[in-house]
């Protein structure tokens, strides 16, 4: 499996993402940095699944929990 190495805020072209990366310290957006148009696209589907919909946000985080402990994720 290839492997993009994790790119610092400084390195991050795209301002927002660039931001929020040091912002937030999380290195999904080192990652993301290499393909901005991707993230946008990627926040555009995400947003309305995470923060809309019917069901409790409380519901919706044990539920990604699960499948992270089912799925042996790590991070």
């Amino acid at each position: 499996m290839a492997h993009l190495p994790t790119l610092a805020p400084e390195k991050i072209a795209d301002p927002e993402l660039a931001a929020m990366a040091r912002a937030t310290g999380d290195e999904m957006f080192g990652v993301y940095g290499h393909a901005p148009e991707a993230f946008a696209a990627f926040l555009a589907f995400y947003r309305p699944l995470k923060y809309g919909g019917r069901l409790p946000f409380a519901l919706k985080e044990l539920v990604r929990l699960r499948i992270a402990e089912l799925n042996a994720c790590h991070r």
